[in-house]
């Protein structure tokens, strides 16, 4: 073991020694510098050079270049080091901290009053659109959250956006960065050809920017997913490669929680002993020089366990136990700290309820698999760790009931809050129908009307033997007859959409005419509104394409998507009216139309519009623009899960605050 450390201290001794003469270099210009300006530079070059080595040094240097950015009102920079901030706080796993860090950096960034330019340097190259490139940045770090927090969906979502907006600008390292994690992201979810083509672009994308930082990881999921089509060889290539681009680049936290652990494991799988041991021991060494990195993927307790698994593979039991009880000893103090930085994480994130009950099972499969082995290990060591589980259980069952608890409550708000989202929208569509109904109604009266003074008529013409005035008035009744029944049965239609609507939906899919489904739920909203104000009045330019085929859809859910989104416009259009504006004429925009084997419905609306500080939040849960007790918050957000989760689709919106708001739901064929 001695040897093995000593060759891994040889092999990087001119990297720290260079290292060692950079930073010195780097103080010394901290030292010297004379104006804020200079002082923030140093700092943040000192914070880059820590960035991927120390969490400790990296967010004092980081909260440094802040505090500077602050002082002197520079926006940009004040996101950029938000950003830094949050990043460091996530590996120290203070993940509630780390959100609060971002959501600030996501305020600036979409602050109106923010500038798109500074004279404050952010990142090489420069580039005249800073603002986006910071919003770039904040998706991406925030997407790195969603990763340490097992929210799979949330982080491609962040990541996509990140490399989307990298992309509007040719920015090629973020654009790197983005399809780097993309990658991953895939990987982790199992869609390998996915991933591997996220994967090769970022590696194109490093070449064409001279930004190799972050290569190694590149060149390590590229192996995992030969690993996992059976190419051992190609693997252990792609993991050589990336310990080589690390060590150069000074990423000592890739190389430790990714490459070396990676490197490890294949060893491990392959049952090579040395080369198993060698990893296992050089991997822990490096990782315990990086500083605080509780909120690393890979931990202390699982780099034991390898080092436990090396020593088992060359049949040295002595090491092996002593190993095994060091991992079992860090991965409760991990899991104990996780739970509460996760704990705090759920306070700002209801999302993230599911990822401790997560963390929970996967402790209790763990603390099985312990006892497995302690009990191949031998009584003695079984008798002494069971004091041990015995006292963590008792603390284990008290954190478990708490958080059940907890959870149970906030499903039941949950529930409470969209039953009366539903109840909401069918007062609406109650409203609407009534007004429908009507109608109907009014015909089949008065048409019964005129058929009992027609009836009277006859009764006479009868008496009088004037059989040519009889016929007559049987024409006339038998007429009148078939335009009572012709309403009758309106009537009966309107009454079943409205049973229709108001019933639970069963999630059946069928073969549905988008275009009437569209043409009614426009109506019935409109209506719904004229109920509640009478001299409420909207145009409406209606362009259906004829040959649309029917979607297969979930015809009750997708109508409760349409009645949100009608019933928001014209809600939009009236507060707009209200206030006055001369000139102003409400109108609504609803099309339909085929694109690819996709079926798009937009709905446009000349409103109030949505303010762009706001736009990327009305799909969450509970936020609402509308005034305390006229919206739950629900009504977008049940809307986006029907479309994206429930149908495999997409609900899209662009507005101009004061101008217009359109969405756009996208339903594959």
């Amino acid at each position: 073991m001695r040897k093995i450390a000593i060759y891994f201290f040889c092999l990087l001794l001119p990297v720290f020694t260079l290292a060692q003469t950079g930073v010195d270099s780097l103080r010394r210009n901290l030292a010297l510098a004379t104006t804020d300006l200079n002082r923030y530079m140093a700092h943040r070059a000192i914070y880059f050079y820590y960035e991927e080595a120390n969490r400790d040094s990296a967010l004092k240097y980081a909260t440094s270049a802040y505090q500077l950015a602050l002082k002197n009102n520079k926006k940009l920079a004040q996101i950029l080091t938000l950003n830094n901030i949050g990043y460091q706080q996530m590996g120290m796993g203070r993940y509630a901290a780390s959100l609060k860090t971002l959501i600030d950096a996501f305020n600036l960034a979409e602050d109106k009053k923010t500038e798109d330019t500074t004279d404050w340097p952010l990142f090489d190259p420069p580039t005249s659109d800073g603002k986006k490139l910071m919003l770039c940045y904040t998706h991406h770090i925030y997407g790195i959250l969603m990763w340490q927090t097992k929210n799979p969906a949330q982080e491609i979502f962040h990541f996509s956006e990140a490399l989307r907006l990298a992309t509007e600008i040719h920015f090629a390292k973020r654009m790197m960065m983005a399809a780097m994690n993309l990658g991953r992201a895939y990987l982790s979810v199992k869609s390998l050809d996915s991933a591997q083509q996220y994967l090769e672009s970022s590696e194109k994308f490093a070449v064409e920017s001279n930004f190799y930082k972050y290569l190694g990881n590149v060149y390590t999921y590229l192996g995992m997913i030969k690993y996992t089509r059976r190419d051992p060889l190609a693997a252990i290539e792609y993991f050589y490669k990336a310990k080589a681009v690390a060590i150069n680049e000074r990423n000592y936290a890739s190389l430790s929680n990714n490459i070396y652990y990676n490197i490890t494991l294949y060893y491990l799988s392959e049952k090579q002993k040395d080369s198993s041991l060698y990893y296992a021991l050089n991997n822990l060494e490096l990782f315990q020089s990086l500083g605080s990195t509780t909120g690393a993927v890979v931990n202390l307790g699982s780099l034991y366990n390898n080092v436990y698994l090396a020593y088992d593979l060359q049949n040295k039991k002595d090491s092996a136990y002593k190993y095994m009880a060091l991992a079992i000893k860090a991965k409760d103090s991990l899991y104990t700290e996780r739970i509460n930085n996760l704990a705090d994480f759920l306070q700002l994130n209801f999302d993230q309820q599911m990822k401790v009950k997560s963390l929970e099972k996967d402790r209790e499969s763990y603390r099985y698999k312990v006892r497995i082995w302690f009990l191949l290990g031998g009584i003695a060591v079984l008798l002494l760790l069971a004091m041990v589980f015995y006292r963590n259980n008792r603390q284990k069952q008290q954190a478990t009931l708490r958080i059940t608890k907890a959870y149970a409550d906030l499903k039941s708000a949950q529930s409470q809050l969209v039953h009366s989202e539903k109840m909401a929208s069918l007062g609406e569509l109650t409203a609407g129908i009534a007004h429908e109904i009507q109608n109907p109604l009014n015909f089949v009266n008065n048409f019964s009307e005129v058929n009992h003074e027609l009836l009277n008529e006859m009764k006479l013409a009868i008496g009088k033997k004037n059989y040519q005035e009889v016929d007559e008035l049987v024409a006339d009744v038998i007429s009148n007859e078939e335009k009572i029944s012709f309403h009758g049965k309106r009537a009966d239609s309107i009454v079943k959409s409205m049973l229709q609507h108001s019933r639970s939906s069963s999630g059946q899919k069928e073969p549905t005419d988008i275009n009437a489904l569209v043409d009614e739920c426009l109506r019935l909203s409109f209506h719904g509104m004229r109920a509640k104000d009478k001299s409420f009045n909207v145009k409406m330019d209606t362009s259906f394409k004829s040959d649309l085929p029917k979607a297969n859809i979930a015809g009750q859910d997708i109508g409760r998507v349409l009645l949100n989104l009608f019933t928001n416009a014209f809600y939009s259009m009236a507060q707009k009216k209200n206030e006055g504006q001369e000139g102003y004429d409400p109108m609504i925009t609803v099309k339909t139309e085929k694109q690819n084997n996709n079926i798009v419905i937009s709905v446009h609306d000349n409103g109030k519009g949505i303010p762009q500080l706001v736009i990327d939040k009305i799909f969450q849960p509970f936020f609402t623009t509308k005034p305390t007790g006229e919206g739950t918050g629900l009504g977008l957000s049940m809307s986006f899960d029907i479309i994206s989760k429930g149908h495999g689709g997409q609900l899209k919106v662009e507005s101009e605050e004061g101008q217009y708001a359109a969405f756009t739901i996208i339903l594959p064929q």
